[in-house]
């Protein structure tokens, strides 16, 4: 079983002021397709507004925001699940009944 995830690529039809979320943009691209959109990276002082054609990828760990200026259309590629599982630990530590095992969870 391999425990690298394979990328995937996806479109996603964003209404007016709708939000998208991307929990870790490094890597990761978002396409205009259609419509506006504006976006907004934490602890970043840029704010990036995209129309058709144009496409950002993030080149550091940070969530970011994807807002529609109107009905839009994204792609976004190279995303990997907001939750991967976590490989079997083989150390005493992740035996011990006072720790909890790993779930595959990320914090909100």
């Amino acid at each position: 079983m391999s425990t690298n995830p394979t990328p995937s690529s996806f479109r996603l039809e964003l209404p007016r002021h709708a939000i998208f979320t991307v929990a870790d943009i490094a890597g990761v691209g978002i396409e205009c397709q259609s419509g506006c959109v504006w976006l907004t990276l934490d602890d970043d002082p840029r704010d990036l507004v995209l129309e058709p054609g144009e496409r950002f990828v993030g080149d550091i760990h940070r969530r970011v925001l994807v807002s529609a200026f109107e009905a839009s259309r994204i792609a976004v590629s190279h995303a990997l699940p907001a939750a991967m599982p976590m490989p079997p630990q083989r150390h005493a530590a992740a035996a011990s009944p006072a720790r909890l095992g790993p779930h595959g969870l990320s914090p909100a």
